[in-house]
């Protein structure tokens, strides 16, 4: 197809001017592609790495897969809503085996042993685990989604590799969901091997000096990014004039641990660099994507609402108890809440948000009353295989229909 001449700007008004509801916001996004390079569905991770991976895919309200290569191994993430709920890899040193070798869980010969069993029988690592005394079955959730996790801190200390987004490719309804905010996972890879001389280059700002956005989905994000009480007085201290030196030396923490917390918080868009004249580095139309971002991941929360079951919905296996569906549902009750998603696309999104608040309570009620959850699961087609390991970084096609991120 021949390539436009108009202006992209002209070209990017002019085209989504008459469209309404989902249907501009998604024309909006991909017209965006014509005039931000930030956009691009490739890239290298040279110039875009994990931390700003993860905070985009969030921003965006991305469902999708995101695949890293380099000339070892490729690795994926896969989203929901702009959160990460899984990951895979194709280098044997991130089996889950391996990780609870590394953690000390399990020894060598235990090991050795689930191996022959598993290439014995066919079955999954984590009921032969479980069958044969090495892992607890209450343990098992937990070692696959901090299995995800490793999979996904790991890249944090690539300096070479590209990188690439498949929409709308997902996890699969079966597979057990990560619980961890983004925020907090890019909080935990800058300490794992994430190249020193990439902080100065991710904070740009002339004289060092940021100003904090206050907005509600701000103040989530900073809450995720923060490791303990004392880490709590930073975000204040970025006021537009101290620098990160500065509020190193006002909190009495490491200027590391200053940085770590202004470039999780910068990726975000929570902190955002002042110019040497004093302004903000946010532009004029930011304010219009945030609303855009929102009511696209408010579109794809509703998609699950209507189309998925309890668990998926939910974001947990078919195994969670009923204390971490309690969390889970909170935590996507806040997602929604009023003072999250603003006043304007309150009213603007109320019918869809309602839509997903009231099967969001439905789902907590079924899977933490046990007669109606044993009904609901005889119901639901089951055996989740959320404790394989991921063998194959075959795509698979979503099976619901989703707002594009």
């Amino acid at each position: 197809m021949k390539q436009s001449s108009e202006d992209p700007t002209r070209l990017l008004g002019r085209l989504a001017a008459g469209i309404d509801g989902v249907l501009d916001a998604e024309m909006s996004s991909a017209l965006q592609n014509l005039v931000d390079s930030s956009s691009a569905a490739t890239g290298d991770i040279a110039d875009r790495d994990m931390p700003l991976l993860l905070a985009r895919a969030f921003s965006d309200g991305m469902t999708g897969r995101l695949r890293v290569a380099n000339d070892v191994c490729e690795k994926a993430v896969y989203f929901e809503a702009g959160l990460p709920v899984m990951a895979v890899s194709s280098d044997a040193g991130d089996r889950m085996l391996a990780m609870l070798v590394r953690e000390g869980v399990i020894d060598a010969r235990q090991h050795e042993e689930t191996f022959r069993v598993v290439n014995a029988t066919g079955r999954k690592v984590g009921a032969v685990l479980v069958d044969l005394g090495f892992l607890r079955s209450d343990e098992l959730l937990p070692a696959v989604r901090r299995h995800y996790e490793s999979i996904i801190l790991s890249l944090f200390s690539w300096r070479l590799g590209r990188w690439r987004i498949d929409p709308d490719i997902t996890a699969g309804p079966d597979r057990t969901r990560l619980l961890r905010h983004p925020a907090a996972l890019v909080r935990e890879g800058l300490d794992r091997g994430y190249p020193a001389e990439r902080f100065a280059a991710r904070l740009p700002s002339d004289r060092g000096c940021f100003v904090l956005d206050s907005s509600p989905t701000s103040v989530d994000v900073t809450a995720q990014a923060l490791e303990d009480r004392f880490e709590a007085r930073v975000p204040m201290r970025f006021d537009g004039v101290r620098s990160i030196e500065a509020v190193a030396q006002a909190t009495g923490l490491p200027e590391m641990t200053v940085q770590k917390i202004a470039l999780t918080l910068t990726c975000f868009g929570v902190l955002r660099p002042v110019e040497a004249e004093g302004r903000s580095g946010r532009g004029s139309s930011s304010g219009l994507r945030d609303l855009g971002v929102i009511r696209e991941r408010v579109g794809a929360r509703h998609a699950l609402a209507l189309e998925s079951d309890y668990f998926r919905l939910l974001g947990v296996g078919r195994h969670a108890d009923a204390a971490e569906v309690r969390r889970a549902h909170a935590r996507l009750c806040k997602e929604v809440a009023p003072e999250t998603v603003g006043p304007e696309m309150w009213h603007e999104l109320k019918e869809q948000i309602e839509t997903i608040k009231g099967v969001l309570d439905e789902g907590l009620r079924v899977l933490t009353t046990q007669t109606l959850r044993s009904a609901y699961e005889f119901n639901v087609a089951h055996g989740p295989d959320a404790d394989r390991e991921p063998d194959s970084m075959q795509a698979t096609p979503s099976p619901t229909a989703v707002v594009r991120g």
